[in-house]
C-alpha cells in the first residue's frame, strides 16, 4: 500500500478516488489541524487510518510543525501515542 501526498494532507489510491484519505489545514502559528480522517470499507481492519496519521506526523517533525485535531480518531490516536507528544499540542 503506498501512500501519497497531495495538497490537502494524505490518502491511499488515486486522486478523484482515494480508498483513504487523512485532511489537514494550516492553522498559522507553525500549527496543522487534522480535520478528517476517512477509510473505505474494503481497507477497514488494515491499520491504514493509524499509518495515515503518522504520515503527518512525519511531515509535521520534518516541517517544524506542531499539531491540533478536531477529527475525532486523530484526537485519540495521537493523545494515547506517547511518541506523538513531541508534535502534537491537543
Amino acid at each position: 500500500m503506498e501512500i501519497k501526498q497531495d495538497d490537502k494532507g494524505f490518502y491511499v489510491g488515486k486522486p478523484g478516488n482515494k480508498d483513504a484519505e487523512i485532511t489537514f489545514v494550516d492553522k498559522g502559528a507553525n500549527t496543522i489541524e487534522i480535520d478528517h480522517t476517512e477509510v473505505s470499507e474494503k481497507l477497514r481492519g488494515e491499520g491504514v487510518a493509524g499509518k495515515l496519521v503518522q504520515s503527518v506526523v512525519d511531515y509535521a517533525r520534518g516541517n517544524d510543525l506542531k499539531i491540533t485535531a478536531t477529527c475525532e480518531y486523530a484526537k485519540k490516536k495521537l493523545g494515547r501515542t506517547d511518541e506523538y507528544n513531541d508534535v502534537y499540542i491537543g
